[in-house]
């Protein structure tokens, strides 16, 4: 079941709201945490019923374990009871995503064919295990409150940030579990939530699927040699990814607004970022919020020196890139990460300024140039592509699009919709974002922008002829 489909808007969520509302109403309080809780459950279960077992044990071990730092023990048994939550969780997730890749390291360094075999991969492992990691390490500090069994397990597998974040905290969500005072439908996070989930559909299915096609083409028939090609390829993949993600975390946002739990925004306007730097404090906000917290900061306890900061960086970078994927690729896409935020590091110390325009320009054509390390199987590739795109390649193949072509014909039609590339650009360089205009929309609470959502509803809604997974689904 997704975000961007029929049976999600107009039937799932409808009813879940009702029922979660009509037992509020009646002052059926812990049922209504356990309806939603099993609601969670049957969404997640929707993909397929394996993900839910998955789920649920890692939700008891976390559960169970962190009771232990209630308790009266000595502060080793409180290290060692760490420890072993964070390699079980760790293990989960390291086996899950990386269990195909090593099977076929090792098949193929003692020559044995690899016997496929069905694998499962959660959704939403990625992020549901960074939570409970915060969980624990915030047990063992001794800064979490003491929570039932259900309001826990609810706020790991709270349906709408389940499978792809954004990442919360237990002291943001649980709280909102308890408040009674949420537990009435409210009319203006209704009008938030409608807003923020028509917007992230927008988002989905009119701009970052516009983009598929091409983007699939020149991957499928490696169309890297063309200097033009390759810079659109860049910019559809930098476009592609942020209204496919943002659109998601959109939904997810205003689908919690429904319930009057508030999640925290993960996305800042990142293309309008000075830097590097300043890109990765607005890119999935939550996430660099944890590796910041979790990671970052307890490395920087030890040193105070540049070189120290940008060895931190680096480990941070080259952790980050483990945790997007099995392929190689996506650690160098990490590491070179790691490498400009050091630069840039560098850059602030010695107080070099330039204008805003330049330095927005510079770092959106920055993050273009990373893409071919995003989503590309081969290192080779993904060197091919950028050699093409700094103009080192030995060939230049002429390729025109919308059928117009020389020197060689494609089987294929490779095209790309002007107006919406446009639209793309201007809305993520220059109109403000979903949580700003949001926030004008509930302020305003206006009959004629009512209206023009509506219109957006049911024009993206008439757009879902077939559902298209978000990029970070199965993640």
């Amino acid at each position: 079941m997704l975000f961007n489909s029929i049976e999600y808007l107009l039937l799932f969520l409808p009813i879940v709201f009702c029922v979660y509302f009509i037992l509020n109403k009646f002052k059926l309080f812990r049922i209504a945490t356990i309806f939603l809780l099993i609601a969670s459950l049957v969404f997640y279960g929707s993909y397929k019923t394996e993900y839910v077992y998955i789920l649920i044990v890692s939700i008891l071990i976390n559960y169970t374990a962190s009771c232990i730092f209630k308790k009266d023990i000595s502060e080793l048994k409180k290290k060692i009871t760490l420890v072993l939550l964070l390699i079980t969780n760790i293990g989960i997730l390291v086996g899950f995503k990386y269990f195909v890749f090593l099977a076929e390291i090792y098949t193929t360094l003692i020559h044995a064919p690899f016997n496929a075999m069905e694998y499962i991969m959660p959704l939403g492992i990625s992020f549901f295990t960074l939570q409970q990691i915060s969980f624990v390490i915030d047990c063992y500090k001794g800064t979490v409150k003491e929570y039932n069994f259900f309001d826990y397990a609810l706020f790991v597998s709270f349906f709408p940030q389940l499978v792809a974040g954004p990442i919360v905290r237990h002291e943001e969500m649980i709280p909102q579990f308890n408040d009674k005072s949420k537990r009435e439908i409210n009319q203006q996070n209704i009008f938030i939530g409608v807003f923020l989930i028509t917007v992230g559909l927008l988002k989905k299915v009119i701009f970052a699927d516009s983009f598929t096609t091409f983007i699939d083409t020149v991957m499928k028939y490696q169309i890297y040699q063309d200097f033009g090609i390759s810079w659109l390829f860049g910019l559809s993949k930098v476009l592609q990814g942020y209204f496919d993600f943002s659109g998601y975390c959109d939904m997810a946002l205003g689908s919690a607004f429904l319930f009057n739990i508030s999640l925290p925004w993960n996305f800042n306007s990142p293309y309008k970022a000075e830097s590097i730097l300043d890109y990765w404090s607005r890119w999935n906000m939550t996430l660099v919020r944890f590796l910041k917290d979790y990671i970052y900061n307890p490395l920087m306890t030890k040193t105070k020196t540049l070189f120290g900061t940008c060895i931190n960086i680096m480990i941070v970078f080259f952790i980050y890139g483990l945790w997007k994927g099995t392929n190689p690729v996506n650690v160098i896409y990490g590491l070179l990460n790691g490498v400009l935020v050091c630069i840039n590091k560098l850059w602030i110390k010695l107080n070099i300024k330039i204008p805003k325009v330049i330095s927005v320009l510079m770092t959106f054509a920055t993050l273009i140039l990373l893409t071919p390390f995003i989503g590309i199987d081969k290192f080779s590739d993904s060197c091919a592509i950028l050699k093409t795109m700094l103009g080192m390649a030995k060939t230049f193949k002429t390729i025109k699009l919308n059928g117009i072509e020389l020197n060689f014909e494609l089987p294929f039609d490779l095209s790309l919709n002007l107006i919406i590339l446009i639209m793309c650009i201007y809305i993520v360089l220059i109109s403000k974002n979903s949580t700003q205009l949001a926030k004008i929309y509930s302020e305003k609470n206006n009959i004629i922008y009512t209206i023009i959502l509506a219109i957006v509803f049911f024009i993206s809604s008439l757009m879902i002829t077939k559902s298209t997974e978000f990029i970070y689904f199965i993640f």
